[in-house]
């Protein structure tokens, strides 16, 4: 799973979610810091209250949180999502590897032309570096 804060960065740069079921998520600065979510039929689901789409949370008796706004909570997209975010935003010919590496992970691809690489400790955080810069190099 990638960190808070390449997720914070990746939301930064313009990564957008589309809550779709089994996507995880935090919330952040609500003293449930460690703590991740999965968007499901219970116990939590994307909803719209008042026009706006919110996380509700249902059937829980020891929660006393019924919902937070979208923008409030923080998509920490897994492994398979980055890549499809990462693939959508490069060349369709353009290289795009994941390799093994003794600290982790490797991901190279090329952007604007140029072979670039970038490593994390798992899979996920590679490709999230990787689509960091893509971004970036969008904006």
């Amino acid at each position: 799973m990638i960190s808070y804060e390449l997720a914070w960065q990746l939301r930064d740069a313009g990564l957008q979610w589309q809550p779709v079921e089994r996507d995880l998520f935090a919330l952040p600065g609500r003293e449930l810091d460690g703590h991740v979510f999965v968007v499901s039929a219970l116990p939590a689901l994307v909803q719209l209250y008042n026009g706006h789409p919110v996380v509700a949370f249902q059937a829980s008796a020891e929660w006393a949180l019924d919902y937070v706004m979208l923008t409030e909570a923080l998509w920490l997209p897994q492994e398979h999502q980055l890549r499809a975010a990462l693939e959508a935003r490069i060349a369709p010919d353009a290289p795009l590897a994941l390799e093994r590496t003794p600290a982790g992970y490797r991901c190279a691809i090329a952007l604007a032309g140029a072979p670039r690489s970038f490593e994390g400790p798992d899979a996920a955080s590679a490709y999230g570096q990787a689509l960091l810069a893509a971004l970036v190099d969008a904006g």
